[in-house]
C-alpha cells in the first residue's frame, strides 16, 4: 500500500509545472507563460512585494482565446534578486523587455498593478512601438513625500518589515477578503526587504507624467474607487480614462476578478 502510494505521489510530481525562468539584466526571471490564438497577447506586471500568481484569474480566463504572460520582478516570487540592488522603475522596464525578447513578444498589450503600473509606464515610454495598449490597474501616481519621512518609514520597514506592512496595507486591503489579505502578507512577507524597500525608495524620485505623455497609444485606468486617494494615479492625471471598481480594496483583480477581467475584455477589444 505504501508504495502504491509513493509511486502514485511520484507521478504526479512528474506532471507538475516546473518553474520557468529566462534570463534577466540582473538574473534570472520566473515566468509563466501560456495560451494561444490570433489576438494581441498580454503581458502582466505585479506590485512591489507581490508576485506573478495574483494574475491567476486573468491568465486562465485570457488563455483560451489569446497568449498571456505574468513574471515575477527581480527579487521578487521566485526571480533573482538584482545583483546591483537596483529596483528602481526605469530598470524593472528592462526585465520586462528581457522577457519580452526571450519569449518573442514583438507587439503586446501590457497590464501593471500598483507599482508595476511604473514599470509599465517605463516600458510603454521606452517601447511605444511594442505595446499595443496600456492598463494601469489601481496604479501609483507620483508619491510625494519629504526625504526626512521617506527615510524614517524606509527605516521602520528595513527594522520590522511584517509589522510595517501590515499597518501600511490594512486600509487598502479592508475591502478584500480573507484569502487576498493572506495572499499579499505571505506574498510580502516572502520577498527580500532589500528588494521591498528599494522599489518604494525609488518610487520617490519617479516622476510618472513624462511617461504617460511618451505613449500615444491606447491606455485606460482601472481603479478601486473606494480607497482612491491623492496619491491614485488617475487623479493626478485625469486625462488617461478611467473604469472603476467598487467594493474591492488595492488588490481589485484579486477582490472581484470577474468583473476586472471583463473591464479588461473590453479595453482589449478596443486594441487592434
Amino acid at each position: 500500500m505504501k508504495r502504491a502510494l509513493a509511486i502514485l505521489f511520484l507521478a504526479s510530481c512528474a506532471h507538475m509545472k516546473q518553474p520557468t525562468f529566462v534570463s534577466g539584466p540582473q538574473g534570472r526571471l520566473h515566468v509563466d507563460d501560456g495560451g494561444s490564438g490570433a489576438a494581441v497577447p498580454v503581458l502582466f506586471v505585479h506590485g512591489n512585494g507581490a508576485n506573478l500568481t495574483q494574475w491567476r484569474a486573468q491568465l486562465d480566463h485570457l488563455r483560451p482565446t489569446r497568449r498571456a504572460v505574468a513574471f515575477d520582478l527581480r527579487g521578487m516570487g521566485l526571480s533573482d534578486p538584482a545583483k546591483n540592488g537596483d529596483y528602481s522603475p526605469v530598470v524593472m522596464a528592462d526585465d520586462v523587455e528581457a522577457v519580452a525578447q526571450a519569449l518573442g513578444l514583438r507587439r503586446f498589450v501590457i497590464v501593471g498593478h500598483s507599482f508595476g503600473g511604473t514599470v509599465v509606464a517605463e516600458y510603454a515610454a521606452k517601447h511605444p512601438e511594442r505595446v499595443a495598449g496600456l492598463v494601469l490597474a489601481d496604479a501609483s501616481g507620483n508619491v510625494k513625500v519629504d526625504k526626512a519621512t521617506a527615510d524614517q518609514f524606509l527605516a521602520a520597514l528595513r527594522a520590522n518589515k511584517d509589522a510595517v506592512v501590515h499597518q501600511w496595507f490594512a486600509p487598502i486591503l479592508k475591502p478584500s477578503s480573507d484569502s487576498v489579505r493572506e495572499a499579499v502578507y505571505t506574498s510580502v512577507h516572502n520577498t527580500p526587504v532589500d528588494a521591498l524597500a528599494g522599489a518604494l525608495e525609488s518610487a520617490t524620485t519617479v516622476d510618472v507624467g513624462p511617461l504617460l505623455d511618451a505613449y500615444h497609444g491606447p491606455k485606460v485606468a482601472i481603479v478601486a474607487a473606494d480607497i482612491e486617494g491623492p496619491m491614485s494615479l488617475h487623479m493626478q492625471f485625469p486625462q488617461i480614462p478611467v473604469k472603476k471598481m467598487t467594493g474591492v480594496g488595492h488588490w481589485l483583480m484579486m477582490d472581484k476578478p470577474d468583473e476586472f477581467n471583463r473591464l479588461l475584455d473590453e479595453f482589449l477589444a478596443t486594441v487592434r
